[in-house]
Order: structure tokens, then C-alpha cells, then sequence
């Protein structure tokens, strides 16, 4: 079982299974929300995420074209997000507690990465959203 919460810890949540596979997202939207060169997260299917506290503290904030991201009212940090299909949580890695032996597969949106990001690592990169989202 693998635990994740809020700075403040007023909103957290459990996810089942083994996680070793991450991804990082260069868009230029991720750039904005977090004020850095990209955002590091995983997929999780419905079934294996639990919610254990603080739902009714969890802001949203949607754009048109479809990107939206979750947060806690209280503390502002950025906590898991239901995609719109209904059947998976997107969820930041870095709220996860004692994460280890995860890697970062693919690099996504690489066509937007900002100028100063040099990207590290082995992970495979990808211009778009493929083939992480499928």
C-alpha cells in the first residue's frame, strides 16, 4: 500500500499495488502550475485508489481545452485528479510517502519543454501526450 497526502495532511489518499513506473510532463501548463520545468505523476486505475480523508477540502481549477488539476484548499498542494473518462487518477509523485524504486518512463510534451530544462535520465521522449494516456 502505498500513502500520499497534502503539505498540511488534511487531505490524503492510498494507492494499491506495486508503483514503478512515473512519467514526467514538460507542457507549458505544467510549467505554469508548478513554476517549474515539468510535473511528475502516475496513472492509477479507479479501482486501486482510496481517498482516506479531506475530499470536501480538495479544490479544482479546469481550462476549456480540457487540462484541470486538484489541490488542497487549505495548503494549495497539488493532490491526485480524476480524468474525465472517470476510470483513472492522475497522481503526483511527489506526494507520495516513501516512494522508492520508481522510474520515470517517458518524458511527455517534450516539444513544449522549456528552453533551460535539460532532460536527464533514460526515460523515452515524447513530442505528445503518447503513449502514456492510452
Amino acid at each position: 500500500m502505498n500513502k500520499g497526502e497534502c503539505i498540511c495532511g488534511a487531505v490524503s489518499y492510498e494507492i494499491e499495488g506495486r508503483i514503478k513506473t512515473l512519467y514526467q510532463c514538460h507542457c507549458s501548463l505544467c510549467q505554469q502550475q508548478t513554476g517549474t520545468s515539468s510535473q511528475t505523476g502516475l496513472f492509477v486505475e479507479t479501482k486501486n485508489f482510496t481517498w482516506c480523508s479531506g475530499q470536501e477540502a480538495i479544490s479544482n481549477f479546469s481550462k476549456e481545452g480540457g487540462y484541470s488539476y486538484s489541490f488542497c484548499g487549505t495548503c494549495g498542494a497539488t493532490v491526485p485528479n480524476l480524468f474525465r473518462s472517470g476510470d483513472k487518477y492522475w497522481v503526483p509523485a511527489g506526494a507520495l510517502l516513501g516512494l522508492s524504486n520508481a522510474k520515470i518512463e517517458n518524458h511527455i510534451f517534450v516539444a513544449d519543454k522549456a528552453a533551460w530544462d535539460d532532460i536527464g535520465g533514460d526515460g523515452a521522449l515524447h513530442d505528445g501526450f503518447y503513449p502514456v494516456y492510452e
